[in-house]
């Protein structure tokens, strides 16, 4: 496998739930679709332009801009995706699938945060039924604990809208 399928792979993983995630999503190849990608070892960086989409498994992202940052051990420390708005999608393993949408999604992936910065928006549901949504000017997300924060950032006037629905009894 080339170096920057290598980062790729480890990209993909990391924007993967370690606990939340469907399992079998990392046993999947993953698939890159871009009209450039640039690979620079001196600024240790891969930088996908125009119409990119991601995909492994259940995994999809799509933006205008993706930029992978990594450490002298190529491990992956940054991942970038910036859109109009850029997405991001993926099934856990119960079912329910989680959606994010935001200008610019910044992953820290040491830490397992995903922040969702202007005009944030971050769904789950199941069967297209969305059960629970955070709308926000900023939203993070730890991967790894399941945490959502939301709020409207210093310049923001936005309010943050939750939304969660009811669990409906069954007779």
């Amino acid at each position: 496998m080339s170096y920057p399928n290598k980062l790729l792979l480890l990209s993909l993983l990391l924007l993967s739930s370690n606990v939340y995630a469907l399992t079998t999503d990392r046993e999947q190849p993953i698939r890159i679709e871009a009209d450039s990608a640039t690979l620079d070892n001196i600024k240790m960086r891969v930088v996908y332009q125009g119409n990119v989409i991601v995909s492994q498994g259940s995994i999809r992202l799509n933006a205008n801009k993706v930029t992978l940052t990594y450490t002298a051990k190529q491990e992956i420390s940054k991942v970038i995706a910036v859109g109009k708005p850029a997405s991001f999608q993926q099934r856990l393993d119960n079912g329910e699938d989680i959606k994010a949408t935001a200008k610019k999604m910044e992953y820290n992936a040491p830490k397992n945060i995903l922040l969702l910065q202007q005009n944030a928006e971050l769904t789950k549901g199941k069967k297209g039924i969305i059960t629970s949504s955070s709308k926000a000017p900023h939203i993070m997300y730890d991967t790894q604990r399941g945490i959502i924060k939301a709020n409207k950032g210093k310049n923001d006037t936005g309010r943050i809208i939750m939304t969660f629905k009811p669990q409906l009894k069954q007779k």
